[in-house]
């Protein structure tokens, strides 16, 4: 260690070419102790700097997480207040206020605040209580909820309240038909006069004529359909007909709120009960046909004072008693259909007062008994007479109108065989069975 020593040589003295004298014991012991100080500094310096990676480390650690949390919690408060400032972004929201929307599956749907619906069927359902239509399988009930929530027309209250009554009322015919709407635009939110091909409006979007001519319900389709009472909210319809669409029930009495009404086609259905006197108040009508349904009752004394009709049908239903001497009124009357029902009595002789008449149709009746009144006879117009399957005696033979068997128009008179007839143009058997004479 000494001859280490000896050989130390300091920088400056190399420099200038010196040798320095040797360090002794005690400087020798002085530097080998300030070297192991410095290296336990060194390695303690080395710790602290690992520590301190370590510590630094460890709060960006904890702050990125803090950072996430918080950048997660702040999504989901955007996410819940786009829910409630944005309602249109959500796909069943509806356009009015209210505390649940509902919804098509009927056996989940949320209550509903009915404040909405309400205020809408003061205009669609005026004068009618909305607890009777509470039961959300009615077609009413179906057509306000649609109108109040999911109607993309966007109509309020302040709307047309005419254009409003009449959305809604083909709405709930549309329901009524259990949601059967012939392949067309139903429900759309275009004007409702385009929803069925056959439905046509006026300048001012008013229903005029309301043509569901032999649609039938599909037979896959269950339930059971009747003809809505909101049929008569179409103030300005001119011609309705339903002909063929197998609705049942009783034909609702406000059928005669359709005052502007001057052709009502309600035959090959399935209604039953009577005829509604309120429909005898459409002083306007000119055609009612209300055949092949299972009507029952008598002929109103009051359809006398349908002075307009020209076209009464009542063809194959259950109707019986007499047939009204108020009947020979009817002064435009051209054709009387009444085959078919259960009529008794003698034929009234006021039908002769019929100047117009074309069709008299009085068979299967086997009811009627006595003779053909000579009144009716004398009518000259009349190109069809069928008086086959009745109780009906006497014969035929001095009918005036038999001179129109030679017309251009054509000529059938029909009677049973039991009856004398040279102008018939076909015999019938009791039983039915017609030959030609």
């Amino acid at each position: 260690m000494m001859e280490e020593a000896g050989q130390y040589k300091t920088q400056d003295a190399e420099t200038e070419g010196e040798i320095t004298p040797p360090p002794s014991v005690d400087d020798v012991d002085d530097l080998s102790l300030k070297k192991v100080d410095t290296q336990q500094r060194g390695a303690s310096s080395t710790k602290k700097v690992w520590f301190g990676l370590i510590a630094v480390l460890a709060i960006a650690a904890i702050a990125v997480a803090l950072g996430v949390l918080l950048f997660s919690k702040g999504d989901d408060d955007n996410e819940a207040s786009d829910s409630v400032s944005n309602p249109s972004d959500r796909t069943s929201a509806p356009t009015l206020d209210r505390t649940s929307a509902p919804i098509s599956d009927r056996t989940s749907a949320p209550t509903l605040d009915l404040s909405d619906m309400e205020a809408m069927a003061k205009v669609v359902l005026p004068g009618v209580d909305i607890s009777d239509h509470l039961n959300q399988s009615t077609p009413q009930y179906r057509a306000l909820e649609w109108l109040t929530y999911h109607d993309s027309r966007n109509l309020t209250i302040q709307d047309d309240s005419i254009e409003l009554l009449e959305r809604f009322s083909l709405a709930t015919l549309y329901f009524a038909r259990g949601e059967y709407g012939d392949g067309k635009e139903w429900l759309s939110s275009q004007s409702h006069c385009t929803w069925h091909w056959r439905t046509t409006c006026d300048e001012n979007g008013r229903v005029v004529y309301l043509n569901f001519y032999d649609e039938q319900v599909p037979y896959w389709t269950d339930g059971v359909f009747r003809l809505p009472p909101e049929i008569g909210n179409f103030r300005n319809a001119r011609s309705v007909d339903f002909m063929g669409n197998l609705w049942e029930g009783s034909i609702p009495t406000e059928i005669g709120l359709l005052t502007s009404v001057t052709s009502l086609t309600l035959s090959y259905n399935h209604f039953e009960g009577t005829l509604p006197t309120e429909i005898l108040n459409l002083n306007d009508l000119n055609y009612l046909s209300v055949g092949s349904n299972q009507l029952v009752g008598t002929i109103p004394s009051e359809i006398g004072e349908m002075k307009q009709l020209q076209y009464l049908d009542f063809l194959e239903n259950t109707v019986s008693g007499t047939l009204p001497t108020e009947i020979g009124k009817m002064k435009q009357l051209a054709h009387l259909d009444l085959r078919e029902n259960n009529l008794s009595g003698t034929i009234p002789s006021e039908i002769g007062h019929l100047q117009q008449l074309t069709h008299l149709r009085l068979s299967r009746n086997i009811g009627l008994t006595g003779t053909v009144p000579m009144e009716v006879g004398q009518l000259e117009l009349i190109r069809r007479a069928y008086f086959q399957s009745t109780s009906l005696t006497g014969g035929l033979d001095d009918l005036v109108f038999c001179k129109n068997q030679d017309s251009a128009y054509g000529f059938s008179l029909e009677a049973d065989c039991e009856i004398t007839c040279e102008c018939c143009t076909k015999c019938c058997a009791r039983n039915g069975t017609c030959v030609d004479i």
